[in-house]
């Protein structure tokens, strides 16, 4: 049986670069500002990104507001660090003049 290759995780390319210092204190900086600290970002723990599209304005992803909070809690108890970002979503009765304007930009 072969041994299984480690590769190192491609967060470690912010967070933890041995050869650019001045970087690696530039990427933690802009996450420590929440309350991640500098040695969780290096411990070498998977970051991981949860990309949702709920919001108050958005009634029928309104759910994925919960649902994202409680992927964060199982990446957490996984060992791993959860970083939450938006997606826009289209709520084409709340989108005035019309719901094109929004549809034109996810074609670029």
């Amino acid at each position: 049986m072969a041994a299984k290759k480690t590769s190192r995780l491609r967060s470690r390319e912010w967070f933890d670069i041995p050869g650019d210092p001045s970087t690696t204190a530039l990427h933690i900086e802009r996450y420590t500002n929440f309350g991640i600290s500098s040695e969780e970002l290096r411990s070498g723990k998977p970051i991981i990104g949860i990309a949702q599209t709920g919001s108050d304005l958005v009634p029928c992803n309104r759910i994925h507001m919960n649902l994202a909070l409680r992927v964060r809690e199982g990446i957490r108890e996984a060992g791993g660090i959860a970083l939450e970002f938006p997606v826009h979503p289209i709520q084409e009765s709340g989108k005035r003049p019309t719901a094109a304007l929004d549809r034109n930009l996810q074609y670029l």
